[in-house]
């Protein structure tokens, strides 16, 4: 009964040891506010907004390049390949006649 107790004591005194060091964090993170005035607070403000109308206003050029310059290398090809088209088309086909 004795061994069982020193065991049990030992066990427990092991655990609380590990315990606690597992528990001892590092120092806590800080962090800093700065507190601005309203001015500061509305030129921010204005620059986060006139920022952002500014990459949607480059997003929708980009887009709008992509689409003309797609539309303009389109007609270019249908107008290239349509005078092969009508050429093939027309192409005569006297004297060939097929025989099985």
């Amino acid at each position: 009964m004795k061994k069982l107790l020193i065991a049990s004591l030992v066990t427990a005194a092991s655990l609380m040891s590990a315990s606690a060091q597992a528990t001892s964090a590092p120092e806590m993170e800080r962090m800093t506010v700065t507190y601005r005035n309203s001015l500061d607070y509305a030129l921010h403000q204005y620059t986060i907004e006139l920022m952002s109308h500014y990459s949607a206003e480059i997003q929708t050029s980009i887009q709008l390049q992509a689409k003309n310059s797609s539309q303009a290398m389109a007609e270019a090809f249908f107008s290239q390949t349509g005078q092969r088209q009508v050429a093939l088309v027309n192409f005569s086909v006297e004297g060939s006649t097929r025989t099985e």
